[in-house]
């Protein structure tokens, strides 16, 4: 714990000079709030003098003397003693600093190594040349900036459309529809911005884009699926054409391999991104 000045009860810090009382109350005080003046403040340290503060020196009976043993070499090694410490709580707030720093750097050199992985397959299975191991940055770049940025919205299929002649009634009735689906799942904000993907064809019900201002609404939104007693309207993340591919390819896979006699396998979804698992001898699955 810091010291505190006996007359101002302010910290003492390493960088402020402060002298000890070496009389009953061993409290530490600020030089300039002592009373000392300058030239006995260059007394004491010239000649090595100890100091007591007035109320110790009031105590002490008219026989006592103060003890003029103490060294200055005391009050520097106090000093010595809070740069220290000082130093300490200044390196341990570094290297928390950097060891935070770093565990975000891994985040993102792997999440760059999986968009770079996706994009190579995503290039191959539409016949595009790309050379191995040679990912466009740009595209990577644009995968990343476009996911985050796709982070903010939820997706509603399934919502019939409105029949109201003006553009402003049927926003209206969309926010309508939207907010009586959310209400039994939990408290959420209204929608930024809501737009319907697609042109208007009779009897298509187009699906429903929904915009927050960060992810947090989102991905709250998404996590209260479990729970959502209504099996009509789900709602999905909006994923870019590289992940819908992705996700397409996977299901693919689970399904032709299911087709061909593998009964010991399960579609798992981690981050609303599938894999496929195999089932343990309990039954429970185990990531492929």
């Amino acid at each position: 714990m810091p010291n505190f000045c006996l007359s101002c009860n302010s910290a003492i810090t390493p960088t402020t000079p402060s002298i000890k009382c070496n009389g009953f109350c061993k409290k530490y005080c600020h030089i300039k709030c002592s009373s000392l003046t300058d030239a006995e403040v260059t007394e004491v340290i010239k000649n090595s003098l100890i100091w007591s503060c007035e109320k110790c020196t009031q105590t002490k009976t008219n026989n006592e003397q103060p003890n003029h043993s103490i060294t200055a070499e005391v009050i520097e090694s106090i000093m010595a003693k809070q740069l220290e410490l000082l130093k300490k709580e200044l390196q341990q707030s570094m290297d928390d600093h950097f060891r935070q720093l770093n565990d975000r750097i891994a985040t993102v050199e792997n999440n760059v190594k999986i968009i770079q992985d996706e994009w190579a397959e995503f290039k191959n299975n539409n016949n595009n040349s790309v050379e191995n191991n040679e990912i466009n940055l740009n595209n990577v770049v644009a995968e990343i900036e476009e996911r985050k940025q796709r982070s903010c919205n939820v997706m509603l299929f399934n919502i019939p459309e409105s029949t109201a002649a003006e553009l402003a009634g049927r926003v209206a009735e969309d926010l309508q529809k939207v907010m009586s689906i959310l209400t039994p799942l939990g408290t959420f904000p209204q929608p930024n911005k809501m737009i319907r993907l697609g042109s208007k064809k009779p009897n298509v019900k187009r699906p429903l884009k929904i915009i927050y201002d960060s992810e947090t609404a989102a991905r709250e939104i998404l996590r209260s699926n479990k729970s959502n007693p209504n099996r009509e309207y789900h709602f999905r993340p909006d994923l870019t054409v590289l992940q819908r591919d992705y996700n397409n390819r996977v299901r693919k896979e689970y399904l032709d391999r299911t087709a061909n006699g593998e009964s010991d396998i399960v579609l798992k979804y981690k981050k609303n991104c599938p894999f496929i698992a195999k089932q343990n001898v309990k039954g429970g699955p185990s990531k492929k």
